[in-house]
């Protein structure tokens, strides 16, 4: 019985999630060679090409596909199990604010993977727009959240990807005039880019809902009631990603902690929130 060897397979996903040989290297903290040769090694391993090289890109072979799924589960077991027995048992309750468009899918299994590594911490969540729960924190209701972060936040963002125009699959109501817009309430990013674009676009339009949530706005959307901008992993099925209309930027997702909080536990949140989007410390970029 042939086994794997946990170095390889974490530069093999660190290339999947990069696109890059040298990006790749710098997560793992390897020259670009010697990832080529653990690349080499573990495909010898396998006894499958896991991936095609270009001289402009790196492409997964269907091998490729159906082993990095794989390979994310074991990395993932293999820094669990490190974590949940080499670090200090941790006990206490944390108060966690997550943002409504925080990768939506992904977040129930962040959820139960911080419950089984850090049994002993109460972890107490509550959603909401990245404003309301910065007024939470600024009340001492929350002890940290994962939000929306920007420049004068004094934390690094941990997630970035792409946020698009959407219409329902039905309809054309991108077509229409005055322009029907599903927003968020004031003050919210995704609004001010909304209205930002038709000011540019000197189109006129009318807000046909201002949504309470992100939840809203994707159901006004499917129904074909109007076109918003979402974050790409909240576009669901019955939707369709519009073009035509200026780029609305990027999301970028960070930790941001009250004063009191207790160090060790943010981390801990922080820990588990990389490790449920791939373990990988570096920008996933955003197609």
């Amino acid at each position: 019985m042939r086994n794997l060897d946990i170095d390889l397979v974490r530069s093999f996903v660190a290339i999947a999630d990069t696109g890059s040989f040298t990006a790749a290297g710098e997560a793992v903290a390897r020259t670009q060679s010697a990832v080529s040769v653990q690349i080499r090694r573990l495909e010898e391993t396998l006894g499958q090409k896991l991936l095609e090289r270009t001289t402009r890109s790196i492409e997964l072979t269907r091998e490729g596909e159906t082993f990095l799924a794989y390979a994310r589960r074991i990395l993932d077991l293999n820094d669990e199990s490190i974590r949940r027995l080499s670090a200090p048992e941790l006990e206490g309750r944390i108060r966690l604010g997550i943002t409504e468009y925080f990768v939506p899918d992904d977040l129930p299994s962040m959820l139960a993977r911080f419950a089984r590594a850090f049994p002993g911490v109460e972890l107490e969540a509550r959603m909401g727009l990245s404003i309301e729960l910065r007024e939470h924190l600024a009340a001492g209701r929350l002890d940290a959240a994962i939000l929306r972060v920007s420049r004068r936040d004094r934390t690094k963002p941990f997630w970035k990807e792409a946020q698009v125009w959407v219409a329902g699959e039905s309809g054309t109501p991108e077509a229409k005039t005055p322009l029907p817009l599903v927003l968020l309430p004031e003050p919210c990013v995704l609004r001010a880019h909304a209205l930002e674009a038709m000011k540019r676009l000197s189109r006129p339009y009318s807000i046909v809902l201002s949504a309470s949530g992100i939840r809203g706005v994707q159901a006004a959307v499917v129904a074909g009631l109007g076109i918003s901008i979402l974050p790409k992993s909240c576009v669901l099925p019955g939707m369709r990603i519009l073009k035509g209309f200026p780029v609305p930027g990027h999301l970028e997702i960070g930790i941001v902690k009250a004063r009191a909080a207790r160090p060790q536990l943010v981390e801990a949140v922080h820990a588990v929130a990389v490790e449920t989007l791939g373990g990988i410390a570096v920008y996933r970029a955003a197609a």
